[in-house]
């Protein structure tokens, strides 16, 4: 009996010892695994460099280019156009010919009225010398001094007339319309033609009542074209209205812009980057980098291999970046990738640094 409990208790011993065994090596199994997962838990990030920049407040608006110069030029006598010379589209030079209207007649009638005036002249001065003769009259040298001076009013007359019947060009520029072609009656004041300057333009703009205090005249203007990807034109503030359209609210603003090459058509849609204020040294981030954490702004940055938040304080924001005005410096390390995967104080393993 006494074998048989001393057997017994050996089994007793044993099956413990057993225990013992198997528990100590899952605990060192578990202490293995939470050591391997510490090692695997370092975050891999990205991280760039920051550096200051010259941050712009812009302010885009949408416009239409329009000539710099337009008329519409209308005959100022009344008759038969005898002459056109130029046709849609045409380029013209300051004081070109475009019409003649009836010029050919007026210029007849000129001649007579030449010859009049000179008659009246000559018959004046039959006058005078008689009357320093003694045989004229005053009576006669009144009326001879009265029909040269009709005669000169004529001529002058034609001679405006015959100026007004020759149409030129006010201004060098592009035939945009003819209206009136050859062989047709024109009244004084018939539109003939319309005339646009467009070897520079301005674009219109709207400007808003509260950006108003921030633009002057000579102010310089980006300007895009949708019709002209990839393009950019410098403008300037040439014109700002005095006072605001009242269905709109807003300020009329005129952009001068070069067009040498005549890429620019009245009509387009323009885009107009205008420069509220210039910020330089700034801090621009990721617009992603930047955390909300309960109603803070957060960004993470790495120094020596250690994440560190740090609560930030932003300004403007431009596109998918924002500018940060507190919280960072030139030259810290700013992740910008693997950001949500680490915490503050902990390693992490930096693969790519960014410029």
């Amino acid at each position: 009996v006494a074998l048989a409990l001393l057997g017994f208790g050996g089994l007793i011993l044993a099956i413990v010892a057993g225990v013992v065994g198997v528990t100590a090596m899952v605990g060192l199994s578990e202490a293995k695994t939470e050591t391997a997962a510490i090692r695997k838990r370092v975050p891999e990030v990205s991280v760039r460099v920051l550096k200051g920049e010259t941050v712009e407040d812009r302010l885009v608006l949408t416009g239409s280019v329009q000539p710099w110069a337009e008329v519409i030029l209308s005959s100022e006598v009344r008759g038969k156009i005898e002459w056109k010379g130029v046709e849609d589209g045409d380029v013209v030079n300051a004081g070109q010919e475009l019409y003649r209207v009836d010029t050919e007649s007026i210029r007849t009638r000129l001649r007579q009225a030449q010859a009049q005036f000179k008659l009246a002249v000559q018959e004046l001065e039959r006058i005078e010398r008689l009357a320093k003769s003694g045989a004229g009259t005053a009576q006669s040298l009144d009326s001879a001094i009265a029909n040269r001076e009709v005669a000169e009013s004529s001529l002058r007359t034609l001679q405006i007339e015959v100026e007004k019947s020759v149409v030129t060009a006010p201004f060098e520029g592009v035939i945009d319309t003819v209206l009136v072609e050859k062989n047709e009656f024109v009244d004084v004041g018939t539109p003939l033609l319309r005339l646009v300057q467009v070897d520079k333009v301005k674009v219109s703009f709207g400007i808003p009542e509260r950006d108003i205090p921030h633009f002057s005249r000579g102010d310089v203007v980006r300007v895009r074209m949708d019709a002209l990807a990839g393009r950019e034109f410098d403008g300037v503030i040439h014109r700002i209205a005095t006072s605001a359209d009242m269905r709109t609210h807003t300020f009329k603003a005129e952009v001068k812009v070069e067009n040498p090459d005549g890429v620019l058509k009245p009509g387009m849609i323009a885009r107009g980057a205008f420069v509220r204020e210039t910020h330089p040294d700034s801090l621009m981030i990721p617009l992603f980098t930047a955390i909300l954490l309960d109603e803070q702004r957060v960004a993470f940055v790495e120094r020596e291999g250690i994440a560190e938040l740090r609560p930030i304080e932003t300004g403007l924001i431009q596109g998918s970046s924002v500018q940060v005005t507190r919280g960072l410096e030139p030259g810290e390390r700013l992740i910008v990738k693997g950001q949500y995967e680490v915490r503050p104080g902990e390693q992490v393993n930096v693969q790519e640094v960014l410029e």
